[in-house]
């Protein structure tokens, strides 16, 4: 995530936290425990804040364009990113008939 030319280094909203150089992800101070794809999708979200990104944009980006899966692997690992981030499970929205969105208001 790049800020005034700069590659940020920490994302924080409330008490979720993230230190990007140290692929760490915190909760009330609390390392929370992120395959690398739920890693991924979280701060893939974080990215394009507010942007509604389709189940294929998401299969594409993450799994990359040689990924033979389907939609519902996407589904699942929202599914299991949601349930790690707890209390923050919200901030990842479904929209509807096209795929989910990170929103923190």
């Amino acid at each position: 995530l790049k800020r005034d030319g700069k590659i940020k280094e920490i994302y924080q909203y409330k008490d979720l936290m993230i230190d990007y150089k140290g692929r760490k992800v915190t909760i009330d101070e609390k390392e929370i425990e992120l395959t690398p794809k739920e890693y991924e999708l979280l701060t893939y979200f974080i990215s394009n804040k507010g942007i509604a990104l389709s189940r294929e944009s998401l299969l594409n980006v993450i799994w990359g364009y040689d990924f033979y899966g389907d939609y519902r692997t996407v589904d699942t690992h929202i599914k299991m990113l949601r349930r790690s981030l707890g209390k923050y499970r919200d901030l990842i929205k479904t929209v509807r008939a096209v795929g989910y969105k990170y929103e923190t208001e």
